[in-house]
Formats: structure tokens, C-alpha cells, sequence
């Protein structure tokens, strides 16, 4: 909660750095190699390209993504975070395959404490509040999260201004 209210303040300092996102999604996936094991899942890099923004607040913001397309995901499945580079934005997106977020729950996805079904709130979860820490990074960023969710694939996009 207290990451939370800190990405909030208006003055919130934030570091920008040229990132690699090949290699920062590389790192990522490293990181969660075991967690993906465990669901017979696997994270797929297919980032390139540069990014100018707060390297610690981008490793938040798509560990918190990535961690969530591993526990919602379906087994036997790939997690892809892949990147695009257009005029005016850079765009990385999360998507995996799992069931599909119903549309009601869509607009609130990024509120504090909302969850879809509350009653698959597993140990070591964030309380509801990791897509409202996602949000709020991308705010600082002047950037914004979307959520798109179907049959075949749930996809987040965080789009950062160039």
C-alpha cells in the first residue's frame, strides 16, 4: 500500500533511463522461470527495441503483469510480452490464455482492492492492488494500461509516450 500511495504524489520522482527491453523482459522471465515451471507454463520474450523510462518502475509494473498471466493463465500455456515501437508510443503487452475477464469487470480492473472473484485470492497475492500500482506507474510515466479479454487470449498494454 505504501508503493501504492507513493506513485500517487503528484511531485513523485521518477528516473528516467534508455532501457533495453529485450533484456529487461529476458531478466523477467528468468525471475519468474520457476513460477512458470509450476503452472507447465513458460514466458515468451519477443521485446525489442528501447524504452526511455523509470527502470525500476517498468520492472514493477510488468513483474506485476507477468505474475498475474502465470496464476490466471492456463496450464500448458505461454505468457508473451512483446513490444511495438510506433510514431508516438512505446507499446509492451502481456497476453495469455486462460479464461476470459468478463467485460463487467474490465473498466474496474485498475481500482484499488477490486477483484473479479474474491474468493480466488491465493497466499501471497497483492490484496488487489497490483493493476492500481500498474495504473499509477503509468501515470507518472503519462502513460496508460489497457486491458483487452476474450476467448482465446486476456492481453494488458502499457502504452508510454516517446
Amino acid at each position: 500500500m505504501l508503493f501504492s500511495a507513493r506513485t500517487e504524489q503528484v511531485d513523485a520522482a521518477i528516473h528516467r533511463q534508455d532501457i533495453d527491453l529485450a533484456e529487461t523482459v529476458e531478466q523477467l522471465g528468468d525471475y519468474f522461470e520457476g513460477v512458470a515451471e509450476e503452472q507447465q507454463m513458460r514466458v515468451v520474450n519477443e521485446a525489442s527495441g528501447s524504452l526511455h523510462a523509470d527502470p525500476d518502475l517498468l520492472r514493477r509494473a510488468l513483474a506485476n503483469l507477468i505474475a498475474n498471466a502465470l496464476r490466471y493463465g492456463a496450464t500448458g500455456t505461454e505468457v508473451r510480452v512483446s513490444s511495438e515501437q510506433t510514431a508516438d508510443n512505446v507499446v509492451i503487452t502481456v497476453e495469455n490464455s486462460g479464461e476470459p475477464i468478463a467485460a463487467e469487470h474490465l473498466p474496474r480492473l485498475f481500482d484499488r482492492f477490486y477483484r473479479c472473484d474474491p474468493s480466488r485470492a491465493q497466499p501471497g497475492d497483492s490484496g488487489g492492488l497490483g493493476l492500481a500500482i500498474v495504473r499509477s506507474i503509468m501515470q507518472l510515466h503519462g502513460g496508460e494500461v489497457r486491458v483487452t479479454s476474450d476467448a482465446a487470449i486476456t492481453c494488458f498494454s502499457l502504452s508510454f509516450p516517446r
